[in-house]
């Protein structure tokens, strides 16, 4: 019987060392690729990124000037509306605050509108009365 534990023993002790460098070099060899992998995956997607970044702002650019054309022709409800949809949109710093600053300059325009509006109606509802 001792022949048969020897060879038991040997085929253990072979199969335990395989094993252990089975596992020690596959975790090392298989993460060095892939992180390069990964890496030229990000290197790649780079440009198009940037590409989009750069479409979106142009976009909101386009849509800033819209505003301020609209408020230049006293259109307020027609610039709150592409306000509205600025307000969606990924902005640069810059971008955002020249929005908010638009937002509060039809805001105020639109305030003053009503009033105004206001105003008008009940100085003629009161010379409509007087027979004016």
């Amino acid at each position: 019987m001792k022949p048969i534990q020897l060879v038991v023993a040997l085929a253990l002790g072979v199969g335990l060392v395989a094993c252990s460098k089975q596992e020690s070099q596959t975790p090392a060899s298989t993460a060095q690729p892939a992180a390069e992998n990964i890496q030229k995956q990000a290197e790649a997607a780079a440009p198009a990124a940037q590409s989009a970044v750069a479409a979106t702002a142009s976009q909101a650019q386009g849509l800033i000037s819209k505003v301020q054309g609209y408020i230049a022709d006293s259109k307020y409800s027609d610039a709150a509306n592409v306000l509205k949809e600025l307000s969606s949109m990924k902005l640069t710093p810059e971008q955002q605050k020249l929005v908010d600053d638009l937002t509060a300059q039809v805001q105020k325009a639109m305030a003053g509108a009503a009033a105004s509006d206001a105003s008008k109606k009940a100085t003629d509802a009161v010379g409509g009365m007087l027979g004016k």
